[in-house]
């Protein structure tokens, strides 16, 4: 059985929504490091909440959600991204697979190419 929702801390960097990985073009415009960032997970919809206020993502307003960083434990964390919204949403996370399992645990599709 599927808990109603999943929840945990972590940190958070908006950034520009065509950047697909870590590296060369990415550049953060506003970001938060651990703890200052939740991740709410249920089945209809994601949340992620900051100082720079809540950043929502449901089915009907989803772009896509993947892996993003892939530099274990440095930069690891889940890219978040929605429709009518400048930015996408990095979601920093102490241990990213088990966001990326509570998230397709609860139907979200997690592509994991960075």
């Amino acid at each position: 059985m599927i808990d109603k929702e999943f929840t945990t801390r972590g940190g958070i960097a908006y950034i520009d929504p065509d950047v697909r990985s870590w590296g060369l073009g990415f550049k953060r415009n506003k970001y938060a490091t651990w703890p200052f960032a939740r991740l709410r997970v249920g089945t209809s919809s994601i949340t992620v909440s900051s100082l720079f206020g809540d950043f929502r993502v449901t089915r009907t307003n989803l772009v896509s959600i993947s892996r993003f960083g892939r530099v274990p434990v440095l930069a690891d964390g889940v890219r978040l991204a929605r429709n009518g919204h400048n930015e996408a949403v990095v979601f920093w996370a102490l241990r990213a697979g088990k966001v990326v399992d509570e998230l397709q645990r609860r139907g979200w599709p997690v592509a994991h190419s960075s």
